[in-house]
């Protein structure tokens, strides 16, 4: 759990700055006309594509280089469903913005 809090503080300031945790979904939902669930849904699809991939590959024994461990992936897809809770929340009670506690 700590690996996943750092892994969010980490890569939720690079991609959506100190204020709102959300904003890259909110911000991507600006571009492409769909809502910022969808786009958080979109992005956490890519580490679950992953994920199936590599458990196919597990079972017939596939050898395939990959850009990242299975447990980057894994900790990325439990973060992602964490975002979408913020996000699900956010829209039950818009006066609340998700930002993290540390």
């Amino acid at each position: 759990m700590a690996e996943l809090r750092k892994l969010m503080e980490t890569k939720g300031g690079e991609y959506a700055g100190s204020e709102d945790r959300l904003a890259n979904f909110k911000r991507g939902a600006a571009l492409t006309g769909v809502t910022p669930l969808q786009v958080a849904f979109i992005y956490a699809s890519k580490h679950y594509d992953a994920i199936a991939t590599y458990v196919r590959d597990q079972a017939t024994g596939t050898e395939r280089i990959r850009s990242e461990g299975i447990e980057g992936r894994l900790d990325d897809l439990m973060n992602y469903c964490l975002l979408m809770k913020g996000l699900v929340a956010e829209a039950n009670n818009p006066a609340e913005t998700f930002v993290p506690r540390k």
